[in-house]
């Protein structure tokens, strides 16, 4: 019997984390036939499970002895607990108001809607523009390396790619929202299939959302519900491994959705730009002891 939901949480060194995410999950969560699941890629320190275990007992737990990456534990999880919805969930968020409960209830209302994003915020209640993203376009691209997204974040040609030009405490269409909170139906994943495992890390929900579109799903953001991320603290420690991981997962969208159309000397170029992209980061990262990966979209 499938549950009503499945909620699937990639670990990986998030111990510090982890614990205070599935308590606001499951005391801000009422919804039947609920059923929980960490899948954890190879921790160094495993030693919180049986704790979180005889703290929630109907937790699932499935330990890799290895780091196979996000998509692949994601549909790890989503294979060993069928269910009616999914919701991909990072472990350094924290559950507020409800909002499973009103994201599920929102996308079993509108039956043409196949995925649904929440208010993804900071700590401070500031937005992370991730949580509402256009499907990458050069244009885009162009604007956010030139800054023009940023100057004319207010205009619906240059604040494209994050829908900054809409109000973000307003429900709306979007090409795809972030995978730290990303809900859908089990009807776009047997349409479609589960997440690209090519993706290790980064990409992987873009390109799930992006599929979705393409088959005729409709992907909206719903900021009635919201969560707190403490951005990056379920990925790597080190950021040269996740910078990496981040450009790369550039070029493998690229060379699956755009290259075949696109031809072998602007894909050339394209993959130059990233690259360049990839060596400023790790420059930032030197200079400046940053620790943050790609930009804030």
């Amino acid at each position: 019997m499938k549950n009503r939901l499945t909620v699937v949480i990639v670990a990986y060194n998030s111990e510090n984390y982890l614990e205070e995410c599935l308590e606001s999950l499951y005391r801000q969560t009422a919804v039947p036939d609920l059923k929980v699941v960490v899948v954890d890629n190879a921790s160094a320190d495993r030693s919180i499970f049986p704790v979180l275990q005889a703290r929630f007992p109907d937790l699932g737990v499935l330990l890799n002895s290895e780091n196979l990456g996000f998509a692949t534990a994601c549909n790890q999880g989503i294979n060993c607990f069928p269910a009616s919805s999914y919701l991909l969930l990072n472990p350094d968020c924290v559950v507020l108001n409800d909002a499973v409960g009103k994201c599920l209830k929102y996308l079993e209302s509108r039956p043409e809607i196949g995925i649904v994003g929440c208010r993804v915020q900071n700590p401070d209640g500031s937005l992370q523009l991730a949580c509402r993203r256009s499907i990458p376009r050069p244009s885009i691209a162009f604007y956010r390396l030139t800054g023009l997204s940023r100057l004319f974040s207010r205009s619906p040609r240059f604040g494209s790619y994050n829908y900054t030009f809409l109000d973000d405490r307003q429900p709306h269409p979007v090409d795809a929202v972030s995978g730290s909170f990303l809900m859908f139906r089990s009807e776009v994943a047997e349409a479609i299939g589960l997440l690209d495992q090519t993706f290790f890390l980064y990409g992987e929900d873009l390109d799930f959302c992006y599929r979705a579109r393409q088959a005729g799903w409709i992907a909206y953001y719903y900021p009635e519900a919201a969560v707190t991320h403490h951005k990056r603290k379920s990925s790597s420690r080190d950021p040269r491994v996740n910078n990496y991981h981040f450009y790369n997962a550039m070029k493998i969208f690229y060379r699956k959705h755009y290259a075949a159309s696109a031809g072998s000397l602007k894909e050339r170029a394209v993959f130059l730009g990233i690259d360049c992209l990839y060596s400023l980061a790790l420059l930032r990262n030197r200079l400046f002891g940053r620790s943050d990966v790609g930009s804030q979209g």
